[in-house]
């Protein structure tokens, strides 16, 4: 018994190795696949995300949290803003459990991604805790004076699994960042 624990705990931490191959195959992910959100933030803590739905959100704690609501219909045409991104999604896929990814380059993305409103009940959560991810992520870049390495650049969202062997990588990237 104790030989069978011992080879499944093996197992489990080989799988987290070969599953982790620190993403380096985001190098070869396509940066523009489906468009998901254009995001403005008006000063540092006021900003919209529009998603490629027209739904949108708004933030007033620098993207520390997401609301839906009419008054952002407003402020997105406004051309007066402190920085704006599109993000878009990229899908990298798996035949080999994780071993080796490639870009899966089939249209629509949208069901992959998920990051979007199908109504005001369904995919609330979701898209808020993503637009959270990236807009701190984005704040860091530009604190960090690094923003040009972002652009056109994905990172990993999440990698979920259909079987053993076949699954998908999802990540984002911003393009035509604009800072005012």
């Amino acid at each position: 018994m104790k030989i069978l624990l011992k080879i499944i705990i093996l197992i489990s931490v080989l799988s987290i190795f070969i599953l982790c191959q620190n993403q380096f195959y985001w190098k070869d992910a396509p940066t523009n696949g489906t468009k998901i959100y254009s995001i403005k933030f008006f000063d540092l803590n006021n900003g919209v995300a529009e998603s490629q739905f027209e739904e949108t959100l708004a933030t007033n704690n620098s993207g520390k949290s997401w609301l839906t609501g009419a008054t952002t219909e407003k402020k997105i045409e406004s051309t007066n803003y402190l920085w704006s991104a599109e993000i878009y999604c990229s899908v990298m896929k798996t035949s080999d459990g994780g071993s080796s990814w490639v870009p899966y380059l089939q249209e629509p993305q949208e069901h992959f991604c998920m990051v979007y409103f199908k109504d005001h009940n369904t995919g609330w959560k979701v898209a808020e805790e993503f637009l959270i991810k990236v807009v701190s992520t984005i704040n860091t870049y530009i604190e960090n004076d690094d923003i040009e390495s972002l652009v056109d650049q994905p990172h990993q969202c999440t990698e979920y699994y259909t079987n053993v062997d076949a699954g998908w990588a999802l990540g984002w990237c911003i393009r035509g960042f604009k800072n005012q």
